[in-house]
């Protein structure tokens, strides 16, 4: 496939998940904040991811777009604005997945604990603590360090995405080393935290955990396994491609560097639909949003149509006049 196929398949692909990930998203966030029963503290994470995918939705996403049509046209500044708020968007997305696992770890293994000291500060603490880490490791590489290691946002796949070109060892050997650690260890986490859970349910019995409740522990496990699991098979591709492209010192095939990068956009589109599909009662509040809305705007095109048409008589009436 040439150049221009892989660029209309990836703009058309990033077309799809802007659509679903901006609409999803915002729905998941604005149920979860109207609905009571949804405030938990594993809903504000799952909450908090939902903001992390919107924006990358919303921002990053136009911004390929927008460099897959203008390429190496468009000025360097805005490459590295793209790569920029693509690193800080992921990272906060990976941190988000790992802390999800971990407090679904800690109420398996640990119920009464869990249920007695987990507070809401604690998650609004590391909500704000992972933004400002988050945004100081991405902006490190706007800071001209590159001799020392440090990273640069260039053109990369034949300039139609941005990001650390790994292939350059003098340049980016520390980002790498940050960026290969990172992802790994955030993926380690959550597979391990998902072991431990396994682990209690089969040996221990996950029903004796009732201080939580089985049934809403049961379902927020599943809801969380499919959302992490989505996270990791998301972000593997770009781990694996980074890789690859670091210890080989040579560029992998533009259409599999796009395939990944593509892929790891895809967590912001498939996190809303995985816990909407998942939860119940996020499922109900859609479906009574939208039969409202459906008849409120029956009503008006009614009300509308009968002030144009006020009586079927009288349109009959004007019709035999006018005969």
């Amino acid at each position: 496939m040439g150049q221009s196929g892989i660029q209309a398949l990836s703009i058309a692909f990033t077309s799809i998940v802007i659509l679903i990930g901006a609409v999803g998203n915002v729905m998941n966030i604005y149920f979860i904040y109207k609905t009571s029963s949804l405030h938990s503290y594993n809903n504000i994470l799952i909450a908090h991811l939902a903001v992390a995918d919107f924006l990358q939705a919303t921002l990053t996403l136009p911004m390929s777009i927008a460099n897959s049509f203008l390429r190496a046209k468009i000025p360097p500044t805005m490459c590295q604005a793209f790569a920029f708020i693509l690193n800080f968007l992921a990272m906060i997305s990976l941190a988000t997945t790992a802390a999800i696992s971990i407090d679904r770890c800690l109420a398996v293994i640990r119920p009464y604990r869990y249920s007695a000291n987990m507070k809401t500060k604690y998650i609004i603490i590391f909500i704000i603590s992972t933004w400002l880490l988050m945004a100081t490791i991405a902006g490190i590489p706007l800071l001209g360090l590159q001799r020392y290691g440090l990273g640069e946002y260039t053109f990369i796949a034949d300039n139609l995405q941005c990001w650390f070109d790994f292939r350059h060892h003098g340049k980016n050997r520390i980002a790498f080393g940050i960026t290969f650690i990172y992802i790994l260890l955030a993926i380690l986490v959550t597979i391990i935290s998902y072991i431990f859970i396994f682990i209690v349910a089969c040996h221990k019995g996950i029903a004796d955990v009732s201080i939580v409740g089985y049934a809403s522990l049961k379902r927020s496990i599943r809801t969380t396994a499919l959302i992490v699991g989505s996270n990791i098979i998301c972000f593997l591709p770009v781990l694996i491609a980074a890789s690859i492209s670091y210890f080989s010192q040579r560029s992998l095939p533009a259409q599999l560097t796009v395939a990944s990068y593509l892929l790891s956009f895809c967590n912001s589109a498939m996190n809303p639909v995985i816990y909407a599909s998942t939860n119940a009662i996020l499922r109900r509040k859609m479906k009574q949003y939208c039969c409202c809305n459906f008849r409120r705007f029956h009503k008006i095109i009614f009300r509308e149509n009968s002030r144009i048409y006020p009586t079927s008589g009288t349109s009959q009436a004007s019709h035999i006049e006018l005969a």
